[in-house]
C-alpha cells in the first residue's frame, strides 16, 4: 500500500509523457524519386484572415504589402473559399485534398484519420525534406498534422526549445493538464524565427509549412501595430458603438472589457493582420528563388456582419469563409494573373502536387488549379463548398436519442458571382449576389426566386447543399473522441460551447 501513492503520481506523468512522444514520429524513408527540376515548396496558412482586409482584394487602409507583392508576382485567387470556418477541419482539408464531408474532421481536436494521405507524406515519399512550424494548440502534431514531417515544431513553451527536453516536457504537460487554458498560441515572429533557422540548415528541395495564428482573437497586436489604425481613447464614455455589440464569445470578454468604441477592436484586428503580413515578409525574404509558394487563409472572421461579433465557426457567410490566397513561382506562373474561378480549400494539395509533377492520388476530391492559373479563367470549378458543424442547436436532440448522428449547422455554395447558404434545421436559405454586395450582407433569395428562371437556378444549389448534409461525415460521433482537457482548451478558444 505504501507504493500506491508513488504509482498514482508516476503513472499520470508517464501517461502525459506518452502524449509528448506520440506527438511526432519520423516519417519512413522515401520510396519514390524526386520529380525532374523539383522546386522547393512553401505553404503559409494565415489563421482567421478575411480577404477584404488585404490590399490585393481592394483594401486601401490595412498594410498587407508582402502578401500583395506576392500576389502581383504570381496568381491571386479572387474567389478562394474555406471549406470550414474552423482551423482544424480547414487545415485537414487543405493538407488532404478532401472536405470535412469526406474525412469526417468536423471540429478542432479531432484526429486526422489514418487513411488520409497528407501532402507532407506524399512529398517526403518523393524525396523532399519536410518541416512545419505551427502557432496554435489546435494544430498539435498528436492530432495527425505532423505526419510526413521530419521536423514538426508545435512548441508553445515560454522558453523556445524547452518542450523538447524530458524534464520541462513533463512539467509543461502537468501544467497544461492542470490548467488547460495556458499557452494556447505563440506569436508569428517566434514561429517564423524557427522556420528561418530550419531553412538555413536544410538543403532542398524541401517542403515547408508555416502557420501564423495572430489574427485569431483576442486581438492584441504588438507595438507599433496596436496603435497603427486607431487614435484616441477606446474607453471614452462618449463612445456608444459597443452598445450594439451582442453575443460576444466568453473567451473574448476579458480582452474587450471597458471598451466603448467598437472601431478600436476592429483596428486591433487590422493591426494583427498587418503584423502577420510583416512576418510573412520576413519569411519570404529568406526563401530561395526556385520556390513554389502558396499563401492562403484558413478561414475568415465575422466582425459584426449578420449579427456575429468577433467570431467564426458557427456560420459560413462570406466574411467567415472568403479568404486571401495567392500562388507564386518565378518563371513558371505569370505575374498579375487573377484566377476568377472558385478555389476551394481542398484544391491546395492537388494544385501543389500537380505543379511540381507528383501524381495526385485519385481519392482526393479537390482539384488542381493548374489550368486555371495558366489561363486565369473559369477552368477550375464553378462551385466551392463550405460547411460548419452544429455545436449546440442539435445537442439536446442527440442527448435524448432523437438524433443519432452529428448534424451540420449550415452549408454554403459559392460561385464567382454568388453565395448560397442553407441551414440543416428548418431548411432556411439565403442568396447573396457578390458582384455588388462583396461581403454578402443582403439576402436576395426571395427576389431571385420569385422569377421562373431564378427559381430553376436555385434547385441545383438546394440539391448540392442537402447532399453535403447527408455525407459520410455525418455517420461519425466526433465529440466522444475529445478528452476533457482538450475540450476545455478548445472552449477557451471559443471553438466549443461550454455546455458540451
Amino acid at each position: 500500500s505504501r507504493g500506491a501513492p508513488a504509482v498514482a503520481v508516476v503513472a499520470p506523468i508517464l501517461g502525459l509523457f506518452g502524449l509528448v512522444t506520440a506527438a511526432w514520429k519520423p516519417p519512413p524513408a522515401p520510396q519514390q524519386s524526386l520529380p525532374a527540376g523539383a522546386p522547393n515548396v512553401l505553404l503559409v496558412t494565415l489563421d482567421t484572415a478575411r480577404a477584404d482586409r488585404f490590399g490585393a482584394y481592394g483594401n486601401a487602409t490595412v498594410d498587407t504589402r508582402h502578401f500583395d507583392q506576392l500576389a502581383r508576382g504570381g496568381a491571386r485567387f479572387a474567389a478562394a473559399t474555406a471549406v470550414a470556418p474552423v482551423t482544424g477541419p480547414s487545415h485537414t482539408s487543405m493538407m488532404s485534398g478532401q472536405g470535412p464531408w469526406d474525412h469526417g474532421v468536423l471540429l478542432n481536436g479531432i484526429p486526422i484519420p489514418e487513411n488520409q494521405s497528407l501532402i507532407a507524406e506524399l512529398l517526403h515519399d518523393h524525396g523532399y525534406r519536410t518541416g512545419a512550424f505551427v502557432s496554435a494548440y489546435v494544430l498539435e502534431g498528436k492530432l495527425g498534422f505532423s505526419r510526413g514531417f521530419e521536423t514538426y515544431d508545435d512548441d508553445f513553451s515560454i522558453l523556445p526549445g524547452q518542450s523538447r527536453l524530458l524534464g520541462p516536457a513533463i512539467y509543461a504537460m502537468l501544467r497544461r493538464h492542470a490548467d488547460p487554458d495556458e499557452v494556447l498560441e505563440r506569436r508569428g515572429g517566434d514561429t517564423v524565427d524557427g522556420a528561418l533557422e530550419w531553412l538555413e540548415s536544410t538543403e532542398g528541395p524541401w517542403f515547408l509549412w508555416v502557420h501564423l495564428f495572430d489574427p485569431h482573437g483576442p486581438y492584441a497586436p504588438p507595438p507599433p501595430y496596436d496603435t497603427r489604425y486607431y487614435q484616441g481613447d477606446p474607453t471614452d464614455p462618449a463612445h456608444r458603438s459597443m452598445e450594439n455589440v451582442t453575443g460576444v464569445a466568453a473567451y473574448l470578454k476579458k480582452s474587450i472589457a471597458g471598451i466603448t468604441d467598437v472601431t478600436y477592436i476592429l483596428a486591433q484586428y487590422d493591426g494583427e493582420i498587418s503584423y502577420t503580413d510583416a512576418q510573412l515578409g520576413r519569411l519570404l525574404a529568406g526563401v530561395p528563388a526556385n520556390t513554389l509558394t502558396l499563401v492562403i487563409g484558413d478561414h475568415g472572421e465575422s466582425l459584426g456582419e449578420h449579427g456575429v461579433w468577433f467570431n467564426h465557426g458557427d456560420d459560413v457567410y462570406e466574411t467567415s469563409v472568403h479568404v486571401p490566397a495567392a500562388i507564386h513561382w518565378p518563371g513558371k506562373i505569370r505575374e498579375n494573373t487573377v484566377v476568377t474561378s472558385v478555389f476551394e480549400g481542398t484544391d491546395v494539395t492537388p494544385t501543389l502536387l500537380d505543379l511540381i509533377g507528383v501524381p495526385v492520388p485519385p481519392k482526393m476530391t479537390g482539384r488542381s488549379a493548374r489550368a486555371a492559373i495558366d489561363t486565369g479563367d473559369l477552368g477550375l470549378r464553378k462551385i466551392g463548398r463550405s460547411m460548419c458543424f452544429d455545436r449546440a442547436a442539435n445537442q439536446e436532440a442527440r442527448q435524448k436519442g432523437e438524433a443519432t448522428r452529428p448534424t451540420f449547422r449550415m452549408a454554403s455554395l459559392r460561385t464567382s458571382e454568388l453565395r448560397y447558404t442553407r441551414r440543416e434545421r428548418g431548411g432556411s436559405e439565403q442568396l447573396f449576389l457578390l458582384e455588388t454586395d462583396t461581403l454578402g450582407i443582403t439576402d436576395r433569395l426571395q427576389e431571385i426566386g420569385s422569377t421562373l428562371d431564378g427559381a430553376e437556378s436555385l434547385e441545383p444549389l438546394r440539391k448540392d447543399a442537402t447532399a453535403m448534409f447527408e455525407g459520410d461525415a455525418t455517420n461519425r460521433s466526433m465529440e466522444a473522441e475529445l478528452s476533457e482537457a482538450d475540450k476545455q482548451r478548445l472552449e477557451a478558444l471559443g471553438y466549443l460551447d461550454g455546455s458540451q
